[in-house]
């Protein structure tokens, strides 16, 4: 006579544990010069609750404690009580959010919860650099065949200014001014891949009106342009050939505070390697205007 068997149990694979694991979930994350947060309540697969925001890195504070203040500040909210787990899938973030007193669970973090705020992180990234202002500008000397060019990004929002500089020998003014807006539009790619694919509107500002007219309009005998001029203005089409982007002029040395910087950069980047300066008193000296910049734009 057989003996009777116990009943079959189904056993949960460990993807079904964590799609149906509730709680908070909190994601704190460095991209492109910030530091981005978010926290998510999720019961099982639905997501109930979301806060996400940001913050510069360098004003953070160490360890990111302004950052670390905000998420926690948002969790509080979602839940006053405290009452629920909380996780991270980074180990990092765990500690610190120990440290500041949260029940942390070590288990991985609920689908949803990575789903959702992964998904807050890459939204508020787009939100924040969604507008982006440009200012170039060169400057040629009349004794060494070295030229400056310099350039500012201004993507709004409270971010700092993001300047750069470069000496280049040879090269008619024309030809520099075409040179500094790709230099600046491949710094700007840098510093937000959406700057070149659509999501990023640019305007790109220059105080050479034949430079921003063979941009666009195409050459023409007035700009009196040279092979290199156009081999500049091909490779900046196509560098933009996606992007949203439009070519502005402004007036040089009047009451434009971006392009104002970006004169000063240009003509520090020709003097500095006229002089043979060390490159790091250079950088020093770049970050004192970008610094004053920041100042003038905030007042």
């Amino acid at each position: 006579m057989p003996f009777p068997a116990p009943p079959l149990r189904r056993v949960q694979s460990a993807a079904e544990v964590v799609a149906k694991r509730s709680g908070l979930t909190v994601l704190v994350a460095p991209r492109r010069g910030l530091v981005l947060w978010a926290v998510a309540r999720t019961v099982e697969s639905t997501v109930i609750g979301l806060r996400s925001g940001w913050i510069a890195e360098a004003a953070a504070g160490p360890r990111w404690g302004k950052a670390y203040a905000e998420a926690v500040h948002a969790l509080v909210e979602l839940v006053p009580d405290r009452s629920e787990p909380v996780f991270s899938a980074v180990d990092t973030a765990a500690e610190r959010l120990l440290e500041l007193g949260l029940p942390v669970d070590h288990s991985y973090p609920p689908a949803a919860g990575v789903v959702a705020t992964e998904k807050a992180i890459a939204e508020s990234l787009d939100a924040v650099f969604s507008r982006l202002e440009i200012a170039t500008d060169a400057s040629v000397g009349h004794r060494t065949p070295w030229a400056g060019h310099g350039w500012v990004l201004d993507f709004g929002k409270g971010q700092p200014l993001r300047a750069g500089l470069k000496a280049v020998s040879g090269g008619s003014i024309l030809e520099s001014e075409l040179r500094a807006i790709r230099l600046a539009l491949c710094a700007a790619k840098n510093a937000y891949t959406g700057v070149m694919d659509g999501r990023c509107s640019v305007t790109v500002c220059s105080d050479n009106l034949s430079a921003v007219r063979m941009l666009r309009e195409g050459d023409s005998p007035r700009e009196r342009s040279t092979l290199a001029c156009r081999d500049e203005v091909q490779r900046i089409r196509t560098l933009v050939a996606v992007a949203d982007v439009q070519f502005l002029w402004v007036k040089g040395h009047a009451d434009h505070r971006l392009n104002i910087l970006a004169d000063r950069l240009a003509v520090m980047a020709r003097r500095h390697r006229e002089a043979g300066l060390p490159a790091d008193d250079t950088w020093r000296m770049v970050a004192g205007i970008v610094e004053q910049g920041n100042l003038d734009l905030a007042a």
